[in-house]
């Protein structure tokens, strides 16, 4: 079973936390808000250019007057190169007055960054309280919020174990394509915690999941299919098709009724 969102070092969920961060960057800066001025998109632009050729003193010169000025998404992104120490010391906690700013100014982001290294103790004590509070607050938004909320429901960190609260949290994330979240419903129907063995459910989930390059997905597809007929593995295989197809809200319904 995965642990949360998180780094490298952390093993199973290694890179989901900075391919997330990245991703934000990217809509960030590729996609500005129509009515922002030039010069904001050019500077956030040049930032992540600079960022992605690794020239990150470059990236912070043209991200630091934005962020200083009170831009949330500039104050997100300096926030996340002092977490990672990127052109500059690493200072968890000048991240966390940067992340600070941009969650005050609205920035969901900054919410879940914020989740991530309380819920760590990334250089402050460890608090899964206060992370919930931040995920709380960013889940709307971002499906790794979700997923991190469900997460504290399943173990019982900073939450009473509530498992099919986190089954629940588990499955709103999954939808919208979080393939830790697929994995966690699949890992749930299959193993019966807190919810019913389903194993065609579970064969399915662990197949979108793998099919959303989650690295341990695999393993439970061969799992579920060992319990499942030659039949229900075709049927749940066209149908695993068809959702990747049409899109996973559409089709949740049939998936919940394959038996």
């Amino acid at each position: 079973m995965p642990r949360w969102s998180s780094r490298k070092r952390l093993g199973v969920m290694s890179a989901i936390k900075a391919l997330w961060r990245n991703a934000f960057l990217i809509a960030t800066l590729i996609y500005p808000q129509p009515l922002l001025a030039l010069d904001r998109e050019d500077r956030l632009n040049a930032g992540l250019a600079a960022l992605k050729r690794g020239h990150y003193a470059t990236a912070l010169r043209s991200w630091l007057p934005l962020a200083e000025s009170g831009d949330p998404e500039a104050q997100a992104n300096v926030g996340y190169m002092y977490e990672e120490g990127l052109g500059v010391s690493q200072q968890f906690d000048v991240a966390v007055g940067w992340y600070e700013k941009a969650a005050a100014s609205g920035s969901m982001q900054a919410n879940h960054n914020l989740g991530m290294i309380f819920a760590e103790g990334r250089g402050i004590p460890q608090s899964w309280v206060r992370a919930l509070r931040y995920f709380e607050e960013a889940a709307n938004d971002i499906p790794a919020s979700r997923y991190m909320i469900g997460y504290t429901y399943f173990q019982g960190e900073g939450n009473i174990q509530n498992r099919p609260r986190a089954f629940r949290e588990f499955m709103d994330a999954a939808l919208d394509g979080y393939p830790d979240a697929q994995y966690m419903i699949a890992f749930m129907y299959l193993d019966g915690s807190g919810i019913p063995k389903q194993p065609i459910q579970a064969y399915v989930w662990a197949s979108l999941a793998h099919n959303n390059d989650q690295t341990q997905a695999a393993e439970l597809v061969d799992a579920a299919s060992n319990r499942m007929s030659s039949g229900q593995v075709m049927r749940a295989d066209g149908l695993i098709q068809a959702c990747i197809i049409s899109g996973l809200e559409s089709c949740a319904p049939t998936i919940a009724a394959l038996e």
